[in-house]
């Protein structure tokens, strides 16, 4: 089915908020970011243990020489679960664990979320929180991206990755 006019009749469809969301955001952050030099990764699989029995795939992983330098999550949140944003934050620890890096980047769609910077104790690991406004233009939401990319690209190279 095709949202444009056609010769069948529907009441309506349903979109897959989340999964739009989150596709948007890495394949935009994802153009972004390479012009900054390096690559981008959507799903770039990893594992959280030693055995290599547990997987994590973030959503986009950037790599500058080949080595990780950044690392972001996109995030679409109708409203705020229990528990809301720990287990974001807990999922970007195990990124930026894994991955050595000293921050991580959850992208959310602007609503009920804040943009925040957390610190985790006894690692200087950062957790940083930002929001797209997805109710501006498509012009404007590119201009945001590309403002994003280019945040996320200079805090990499202000010592993004840890030793």
């Amino acid at each position: 089915m095709e949202h444009a006019p056609g010769g069948v009749a529907v009441n309506g469809f349903l979109l897959d908020m989340p999964r739009s969301f989150e596709d948007f955001a890495t394949v935009a952050l994802g153009e972004e970011l390479p012009r900054r030099g390096g690559q981008a990764r959507r799903q770039d699989p990893h594992h959280l243990d030693v055995g290599h029995e547990v997987r994590i795939r973030p959503d986009l992983v950037w790599r500058v020489a080949g080595a990780p330098a950044a690392v972001l999550d996109a995030k679409y949140k109708a409203k705020k679960p229990s528990g809301f944003p720990d287990a974001d934050l807990y999922q970007m620890l195990a990124y930026c664990t894994v991955l050595r890096l000293e921050r991580g980047h959850l992208v959310y769609a602007k609503g009920n979320e804040r943009p925040a910077h957390y610190v985790v104790r006894h690692s200087g690991i950062q957790i940083i929180c930002h929001a797209l406004d997805l109710g501006r233009p498509p012009y404007e939401l590119l201009a945001q991206t590309r403002a994003l990319g280019q945040q996320v690209a200079e805090a990499a190279g202000a010592r993004g990755v840890r030793a």
